[in-house]
């Protein structure tokens, strides 16, 4: 059965095997990757949502793998033109055998090894990564880092000291359960830190920010979060004083350039995009752009990887190896809303060459 079925569109632009008359499309992805995640709803929404009105294109229904193993075996009994995945490695794998004219990793993975079929959407979105190349533009010098005690947070903040050029004056881990935070922010006030990194998630992360409005802050200190802040949750008190905060994020369905896309969105499911709902958009969105080149003769991969575009998270474009350089937006809390400060672009941190 197929999810999502819209025919008739000539699409030689895409230079496909057998001279295809039609775009087949199909989601491969590890339900164990993405545990309470509804990771390929959220990924063929997107699609939906960006192929909304074009014809011949085909979706095909989503398909689980377990491992590396069982990944190949997957993809060999499937025939798609475009194979949609959380699996990095993807293209490698199978370039011993049969293989799609493209793969699309959406998931947040790099992979060890490069290859010339394989477009990595979502780029270098190391959170703790992107939140140290903004600060470096800060020029701080004494800063602390404060992070949720799990592997996700220790590897935030194994990121932000590999690429953070200033100094870092201390880290900590927030205990679990932890409800005061007054020793965390006396530290600021006492070291005189000039710069402040924070990722939390859950209660925690209220409880620091109530923490963080309740105390005198320095008005020096550049705070930077990449924590995921549901803005319903904060109080009036608290947005006032988190004026001074920036939040660094390669993607926020809360800001104004992300609007139109999040409602629409919601209409479909209820509930809000998550990022691999932006990503089955950015990839739709791709292939269709790639369907009105006038270049017909090019691979696939090379018709996609030269474009640059807008999407609801700015704009992106691909370096030649295909990997998405991401527009990391810099966001300031109002009163009401978040509001865009500006943006950096980030090249993934790779070692592949041209060529």
């Amino acid at each position: 059965m197929k999810l999502l079925t819209v025919a008739a569109m000539a699409l030689a632009a895409f230079a496909l095997p057998l001279q295809a008359q039609a775009l087949s499309i199909s989601i491969v992805w590890s339900p164990e990757k993405h545990s309470g995640v509804r990771w390929s709803e959220h990924v063929q929404t997107g699609l939906m949502l960006s192929l909304s009105g074009q014809e011949g294109i085909e979706i095909n229904d989503a398909v689980s793998y377990s491992s590396p193993e069982n990944f190949a075996e997957v993809i060999a009994g499937i025939e798609a033109d475009v194979i949609i995945t959380d699996f990095a490695e993807a293209g490698s794998l199978s370039e011993a055998s049969p293989a799609p004219a493209l793969f699309m990793n959406l998931g947040r993975d790099l992979p060890a090894t490069c290859g010339t079929n394989t477009l990595h959407l979502a780029g270098d979105v190391a959170l703790g990564r992107l939140a140290a190349l903004y600060m470096n533009g800060l020029n701080a010098q004494r800063t602390f880092a404060f992070v949720k005690e799990n592997d996700e947070g220790k590897q935030h903040l194994s990121d932000f000291r590999r690429s953070f050029t200033g100094g870092l004056g201390g880290a900590a881990f927030a205990e679990p359960g932890q409800t005061s935070f007054d020793n965390e922010i006396a530290i600021l006030r006492v070291t005189k830190a000039d710069g402040a990194y924070f990722d939390l998630e859950g209660d925690a992360l209220y409880r620091y920010l109530d923490a963080f409005t309740s105390f005198d802050v320095p008005e020096a200190l550049s705070t930077v979060t990449t924590s995921e802040i549901d803005y319903d949750r904060l109080g009036d008190e608290t947005r006032k004083a988190l004026s001074s905060l920036t939040l660094v994020s390669a993607w926020n369905a809360d800001t104004v350039d992300a609007r139109p896309f999040k409602t629409a969105f919601r209409d479909r499911v209820g509930e809000d995009p998550s990022f691999a709902g932006l990503m089955g958009f950015e990839a739709g969105d791709l292939l269709m752009k790639a369907a009105a080149t006038e270049n017909t003769d090019l691979p696939l991969f090379d018709s996609v990887v030269g474009m640059s575009w807008q999407s609801p998270r700015g704009p992106v474009s691909f370096d030649p190896q295909g990997y998405a350089i991401v527009p990391v937006g810099a966001y300031r809390f109002t009163e009401t809303a978040l509001s865009l400060k500006g943006r950096i672009s980030v090249s993934a941190d790779h070692a592949c060459k041209t060529g």
